[in-house]
């Protein structure tokens, strides 16, 4: 990525990029001798300065010379990023105030793998009796923290995951033929329903860097008929494991009627459903 392209991305515009670079790799300079070395009408450059300073990425000398310097690199960033974090919570609050919540249940596309992440989050800290998870390696190691913050809540969890990893609080199946598996997609799933409420069905490519198609719904049926399907799945891969046991038909009816189904637990999804 370009320079430019980098300070773009920070609300840059090319003028302000162009004279920021030319600040860092020079001594300090007038506004109309920057002008002059980058070949930019010196009004503009005058705009420019100003609007840096306002940004804390340029300082100017307090005299009649008004000699400019960049701000450090580091000393910036660290201003931006603070400025940052208070705008952002300044606008979580004002938004969150304004959001009215409505009966939805339709489905919608998520492009974004930070949103999909995002959405994981928000969903784990919503979930209030039971949720279900299938997730390969990576994506599946970016969401811990907000797994086992749910454990802690008393949130039952139940991971399908396809290489031996340890989520504390969480009860994890690791599919048997999860090797296969990471080979055959090379990509990176990361599925959720939260009690059979909402769903986020996401697969994006192996570097988390692209989406190829998530889908978040809290259409109650829906959810509801995911949460079966992939708790049931789990079940039957804790029931393949243990095809080589002598014990295999004990821990088989074991492992079946532990098994949690609409009528024998508490799932808020099914009971809003049975209402509608």
């Amino acid at each position: 990525m370009k320079s430019e392209e980098i300070l773009f991305d920070l609300g840059f515009n090319r003028l302000e990029s162009d004279v920021y670079i030319h600040l860092l790799t020079h001594p300090p300079l007038t506004a109309y001798k920057i002008g002059k070395e980058i070949n930019k009408p010196t009004a503009n450059v005058y705009k420019a300065i100003d609007s840096l300073a306002k940004k804390g990425a340029v300082i100017v000398e307090d005299n009649r010379t008004k000699l400019c310097k960049a701000v450090s690199p580091e000393e910036f960033l660290g201003h931006f990023e603070s400025s940052i974090i208070e705008k952002t919570k300044s606008a979580k609050e004002f938004l969150t105030n304004l959001q009215t919540e409505f009966d939805d249940e339709k489905s919608y596309s998520i492009d974004s793998v930070p949103l999909v992440f995002e959405r994981f989050n928000s969903m784990m800290k919503r979930s209030k009796k039971i949720a279900v998870i299938d997730a390969f390696p990576k994506a599946l190691e970016k969401v811990i923290d907000s797994i086992e913050a749910a454990t802690k809540r008393g949130v039952e969890v139940f991971v399908e995951a396809y290489q031996p990893i340890e989520i504390k609080g969480a009860d994890v199946t690791c599919a048997t033929i999860g090797n296969e598996a990471l080979s055959h997609w090379k990509s990176q799933q990361l599925n959720l329903i939260i009690d059979g409420e909402e769903h986020l069905i996401a697969l994006m490519d192996n570097d988390l860097k692209k989406v190829k198609q998530a889908v978040w719904s809290s259409n109650t049926y829906m959810s509801c008929m995911l949460f079966a399907g992939f708790l049931r799945e789990q079940t039957i891969l804790k029931i393949m494991s243990e095809v080589n046991n002598p014990d295999f038909e004990t821990i088989a009816k074991e492992l079946l009627e532990k098994q949690k189904f609409f009528y024998n637990t508490n799932i808020p999804g099914f009971d809003k459903l049975n209402k509608k």
